[in-house]
């Protein structure tokens, strides 16, 4: 990424024009436009108001876009080591039991549990052959 391409990328970022309410918002002016051209080009009649038939609530997407911000912060948090060393030994201790990193954190954070060699030949086994349908 070259250094124009990093600076539009941050003057894009502090117009607003990353955050999700903002991108809907856009989205569904967008939608709206295109509907609107679209009946005009069939020669069908345009509401006098945008508003005639709205109920005033909040819009479909605005919570669906916050779960998926939510999960998204989540996911970033829980999957990032605490510190290097704790990353490194994961991921030497993952490489000695034959399981990958992803498995050995996931049964850390699913169980609570750290792998030895006995708890981790089961998951070496579902690795090889695939999860069970």
């Amino acid at each position: 990424m070259s250094a124009l391409e990093r600076f539009e990328v941050r003057a894009r970022a502090k117009a607003g024009l990353a955050d999700p309410k903002m991108r809907a918002k856009r989205y569904a002016a967008a939608e709206s436009a295109r509907r609107i051209a679209n009946l005009k080009a069939d020669g069908l009649v345009i509401p006098l108001s945008e508003w005639l038939g709205h109920n005033n609530g909040p819009d479909w997407f605005e919570e669906e876009l916050y779960l998926e911000f939510c999960w998204k912060r989540s996911h970033a948090k829980v999957w990032a080591p605490p510190t290097q060393e704790i990353g490194v030994r994961r991921a030497r201790k993952a490489e000695a039991l034959g399981v990958t990193y992803r498995q050995y954190v996931l049964e850390i954070l699913e169980r609570g549990r750290y792998l030895d060699e006995e708890t981790a030949a089961p998951l070496r086994a579902s690795f090889k052959t695939g999860p069970a349908p």
